[in-house]
């Protein structure tokens, strides 16, 4: 549960970053949570290895998976952050008559 609350936070923080630079939202959320996801299975699976290859608990994969989706959540952000803003037109004037 506090997984999806984490995701829901992150997603609405990333919505508003990249509205501040003029960009639509939705694609951005949507890659975030893919990242999170993405990230939090390819870790879970290699931490799933790791633990059998090493005989530890196999709840080493959930802290894995933990991570997985911190990193995944780090790099949304990070690709985020580092748009540019859109260059925004300044709407064209009348003429004067002076």
């Amino acid at each position: 549960m506090l997984e999806i609350l984490a995701l829901i936070h992150l997603t609405r923080r990333i919505g508003e970053i990249v509205a501040e630079k003029g960009r639509k939202t939705f694609g951005y959320k949507l890659m975030a949570v893919a990242l999170w996801i993405g990230g939090e299975f390819v870790s879970a699976v290699l931490g799933a290895v790791i633990a059998q290859v090493m005989g530890w608990p196999s709840a080493i994969a959930y802290l894995f998976a933990l991570i997985g989706a911190v990193i995944g959540a780090g790099i949304a952000f990070l690709i985020a952050k580092q748009l540019p803003p859109l260059a925004v037109e300044p709407p064209p004037q009348p003429p004067s008559f002076s």
